[in-house]
């Protein structure tokens, strides 16, 4: 099963990158765990400086930016 982490403090631009994670979940019909990281040491040991951020099975796929839906479904294939 595929992990995604949506590393954040909360922001709007981190709750729109968890439901645009979520809608990716569910147009592919896979089974995915959609966690929200708010812990600022685990964030800065994926490296990441600006959130939000999204992170599959521990690879940190985007930082700084919301990316779309098909961005993130392609990703996650």
């Amino acid at each position: 099963m595929k992990q995604i982490e949506i590393l954040g403090m909360g922001c709007a631009k981190c709750n729109q990158l968890t439901e645009r994670a979520k809608e990716a979940v569910k147009e592919l019909g896979i089974e995915a765990d959609v966690i929200k990281v708010q812990d600022i040491k685990t964030i800065t040991n994926y490296g990441v400086l600006i959130t939000p951020a999204l992170a599959i099975d521990g690879v940190v796929k985007a930082a700084g930016k919301v990316p779309k839906i098909e961005e993130i479904k392609g990703w996650i294939k």
